[in-house]
């Protein structure tokens, strides 16, 4: 079952386009952007929750670091 379908079970009175606008937000709120040749599945945008996933992991990476003292890179 796809996000947006979950989506509109809990929201029966939603529409489809209510429901994607809904997702789209959400993706952007996590910085999570589609781009060409991404890979898309019932999992949702795997491409791009992989890619905000890794920008999260080096914010924090280089937060810690600048907390330990150490130079920016």
């Amino acid at each position: 079952m796809t996000a947006k379908e979950k989506l509109l079970l809990e929201a029966p009175a939603w529409s489809e386009h209510d429901a994607e606008v809904a997702l789209r937000a959400v993706e952007r709120e996590h910085g999570i952007e589609a781009r060409p040749g991404d890979i898309v599945d019932d999992w949702g945008n795997l491409s791009a929750m992989g890619r905000a996933s890794t920008a999260r992991a080096m914010r924090r990476l280089g937060d810690d670091e600048a907390a330990a003292g150490h130079d920016p890179w």
